[in-house]
């Protein structure tokens, strides 16, 4: 959003929105108070804050993430904030609840306080003016990436994840597997899905899609999916998870339906979750690769905090690329050889 947009926008001439934006005392009070609000609205940061955010450091960045329920990004954000304190950063964290309207608030919010770079989860379908603002910042993106978006990625090869679990359950002897995964709107999603899909002939897809169902990665929704998968003519034998939120909903389901893990159903979860040494049995799960994505984003905003004149963000991205980190399978207790139906 520029200046000459935002006087096009009110119906004003590019000098009256100037002055009111600087408080000139020719412009009424109300006049202000309208420009400064579409300002807010329209996300236009003045070029005295763009000019500083370009020559100096402020000492503070930006993450940005959509909840702070998800175990992943629980972890990944205390290892940055006990860096940032070590080193005397200020972190400004904002949630989105993966709504774009409150993603492109809270992105606009830190360009306003003028912090040296964003490190960013974008939600599934960015606004365009949350678009335009990154093409304005030092920005990263976090685990998930948006094609729209040009700021590199620090993300995990999700694709390998996922087919570890697949591979791991057929050398056991399993043929039916489910999945349940995020949505494809999210990149993580996609990627995950695929990475089941790809474990599978066409032919053998086909059989299986009564067992594969994504959707929110919400814990409420691992649990219906569960019911659904388990409720199919022919149920899996074993259920691969694409999301840290779905594993307690979906042990919960298991045994209010008398479903033992492993022995009717072997289970590979997404991800080390905080509560798994609560349980009984070890869980077989995907291991995410916490610590190096965590140093990657710490390796990204010292080098923003440590430039004697702030890099511009064309300089920024053409200098920065995106880093891929290899997740590992872990085997537990959860997953054990199928053992033939009677």
């Amino acid at each position: 959003m520029t200046i000459k947009k935002l006087a096009a926008i009110l119906g004003l001439s590019h000098t009256t929105v100037s002055r009111a934006l600087n408080d000139h005392p020719a412009i009424s009070q109300a006049t202000k108070d309208s420009v400064l609000q579409a300002a807010r609205e329209y996300g236009y940061i003045p070029n005295s804050a763009a000019r500083a955010l370009r020559n100096a450091s402020t000492g503070a960045f930006g993450l940005v993430i959509p909840d702070i329920q998800n175990d992943f990004f629980i972890t990944v954000t205390n290892a940055i904030a006990h860096v940032a304190a070590e080193r005397s950063w200020q972190m400004m964290l904002g949630i989105t609840s993966d709504k774009p309207e409150m993603e492109h608030a809270a992105l606009l919010r830190l360009m306003t306080a003028r912090v040296d770079g964003i490190i960013f989860a974008p939600t599934a379908n960015p606004l365009a003016e949350t678009q335009e603002l990154i093409t304005r910042t030092n920005a990263v993106q976090l685990l998930r990436k948006h094609r729209s978006l040009q700021a590199p990625v620090i993300a995990i090869d999700d694709r390998h994840g996922i087919s570890l679990a697949v591979k791991h359950l057929r050398e056991l002897g399993h043929q039916r597997i489910g999945y349940i995964g995020s949505s494809e709107e999210l990149s993580t999603g996609y990627e995950r899905l695929q990475g089941f899909l790809q474990c599978f002939t066409p032919a053998e897809q086909t059989a299986l899609q009564a067992l594969i169902h994504v959707g929110p990665p919400q814990a409420e929704f691992g649990g219906e999916a569960f019911r659904r998968v388990m409720a199919a003519e022919v149920p899996p034998t074993a259920l691969v998870l694409g999301s840290p939120r779905y594993a307690m909903s979906i042990l919960l389901a298991a045994k209010e339906k008398n479903i033992r893990i492993p022995d009717d159903l072997s289970l590979v979860a997404y991800g080390d979750v905080s509560w798994a040494s609560l349980l009984e049995m070890k869980l077989t799960y995907i291991s995410l690769p916490e610590k190096q994505i965590a140093d990657a984003c710490v390796a990204i905003i010292d080098r923003l905090m440590n430039q004697e004149q702030t890099l511009a963000p064309e300089a920024f991205y053409a200098s920065t690329d995106s880093q891929i980190f290899t997740p590992q399978l872990v085997t537990g207790d959860s997953t054990k050889v199928i053992r033939p139906r009677r």
